[in-house]
């Protein structure tokens, strides 16, 4: 309507947009602790789901066996002008222990 509302009905609109903002901001609190506990869940499933993994349990003899084999069918078609493509050299930077296996095995170099 365009009538002026009464001083009542003034204070009722402010109670109501007042206890709304209020709850705006209590739903907003909750998302953020609720997007925290996801990403901190995320990342423990991340951790156990790695430490479980098959290859983790592979004997470092076998994966260096591999590594030779693989660095031998990719030397024949490996750019020489692009050292960063050198087999070797990318087995060495997927992590650590592939980084120590590869380290640890002359044939590849």
């Amino acid at each position: 309507t365009n009538r002026a509302p009464t001083d009542s009905e003034v204070a009722r609109s402010r109670d109501v947009v007042n206890s709304a903002e209020k709850r705006v901001l209590q739903i907003q609190a909750e998302a953020d602790n609720l997007a925290r506990e996801e990403l901190e869940l995320s990342n423990l499933i991340k951790t156990h789901k790695a430490a479980i993994s098959p290859l983790k349990r592979f004997p470092p003899e076998l994966l260096a066996k591999i590594f030779v084999e693989c660095t031998n069918l990719a030397l024949d078609d490996w750019d020489y002008l692009h050292a960063r493509t050198c087999p070797p050299l990318m087995l060495i930077g997927v992590c650590s222990r592939w980084r120590e296996i590869a380290s640890n095995t002359p044939q590849l170099w």
